[in-house]
């Protein structure tokens, strides 16, 4: 199993200047290597078509409407399936929602949880977010979270 997570929006709490409404964090599974490579093969033949630089990041709140259609279409037919947790962050209340480190590790918690049953011996590649201290933080929180069953934050 090969897993990658990445998120949307941000950990800023709404009411701040130029915080997102929502704060989304998904995770795209793929049965093995080859379904991970085939995707990716047809997304690079997205970005060439466009005449988008082979690097291109798909940002969805910047693409056009005519590219997200393009890409959903592409991919639709892949061996995949996913798994996404959306907060509307004007609904959150707690101190822990307050602290933006706090706050993605408890998204990204969620996420997990709901993928539990498909994490053994998968490789997660999650997107590069906060320095490394934070993402070996990271790590270690969330292999003690679901490893241990834990609910508490």
């Amino acid at each position: 199993m090969l897993i990658f997570l990445d998120e949307s929006g941000d950990c800023g709490m709404k009411g701040r200047g130029g915080s997102s409404e929502y704060f989304v964090v998904t995770a795209v599974l793929f049965e093995d290597n080859d379904a991970a490579t085939a995707c990716d093969n047809l997304i690079g033949e997205v970005r060439a078509s466009m005449r988008l630089h082979k690097y291109y990041e798909f940002h969805f709140n910047r693409c056009s409407d005519r590219v997200r259609e393009k890409f959903l279409r592409t991919v639709i037919g892949e061996d995949f399936f996913y798994s996404a947790i959306v907060l509307n962050k004007a609904k959150l209340w707690g101190e822990g929602f307050k602290d933006k480190d706090s706050f993605y590790k408890y998204t990204t918690r969620l996420v997990f949880e709901n993928i539990k049953e498909h994490l053994h011996r998968a490789t997660v590649i999650i997107d590069r977010c906060g320095e490394r201290r934070f993402r070996d933080s990271l790590g270690s929180y969330l292999r003690r979270k679901i490893n241990d069953g834990g609910t508490q934050s």
